[in-house]
């Protein structure tokens, strides 16, 4: 099974964070190829012919995934055997107990932010350098048990969806500009969860969450 460690964001929060998402509207307004925004950042080629749009809730410029799949990847730890997803969550609950707990808000947002990326993402506000404790910690306790471990740097964002076919730069830039206005109600990150999905599960496939790992206090 392929296993990584993320944060989960309280419920409540999630579905007021897509109802903002889902709020962006453009009325009447053209929907032009993607501009220089999106070739830049994206190296896309030829795009649809500009056409007005009306959108009312959502859009089908943005893939917004559900509530159950929207979650803040610390990293990911590949395929482990049963036995061995054991030994690294017994390693993990007995660091993460010594991490302070942090307390965020979610509030601003971008996208598009590195090659290759086609993510808009809300990002977290708050106690950033307790978050950054866990973000590091978390790497630094499965290598020493010689795992394999997901070196892409721990962002304090969450993926709110992805760009699509039909995505332009004028929807992008009035949902960052919802998500730059936005502030959540804060909660505590007490925990990291460890979640899990089998090999043979396709993308669509919600994670299952194998365990909480109570931060200091918790």
């Amino acid at each position: 099974m392929r296993l990584f460690a993320a944060i989960v964001p309280p419920r409540e929060v999630l579905k007021d964070l897509t109802r903002v998402v889902r709020s962006a509207t453009l009325v009447d307004v053209p929907a032009e190829p993607r501009k220089h925004l999106l070739r830049h950042r994206l190296g896309r080629g030829e795009h649809a012919a500009g056409r007005p749009l009306t959108v009312v809730v959502g859009s089908p410029e943005l893939d917004i995934p559900p509530l159950e799949l929207m979650h803040i990847p610390i990293t990911g730890f590949g395929n482990v055997t049963l036995g061995d997803s054991g030994t690294l969550a017994a390693a993990l609950r007995d660091e993460a107990a010594a991490w302070a707990p942090a307390q965020v808000a979610i509030a601003g947002g971008t996208a598009l932010e590195f090659p290759g990326d086609t993510s808009v993402w809300a990002k977290l506000d708050g106690d950033l350098g307790a978050l950054a404790t866990i973000g590091r910690g978390v790497p630094l306790v499965v290598q020493r048990l010689g795992f394999f471990v997901d070196r892409r740097q721990f962002r304090p964002w969450l993926s709110v969806g992805t760009i699509t076919d039909e995505t332009t730069a004028p929807y992008l830039e009035r949902l960052v500009a919802a998500l730059e206005a936005y502030r959540s109600t804060s909660w505590t990150i007490d925990h990291v969860s460890l979640m899990r999905k089998p090999n043979d599960a396709t993308s669509n496939d919600r994670f299952e969450e194998m365990e909480r790992m109570p931060l200091a206090g918790g």
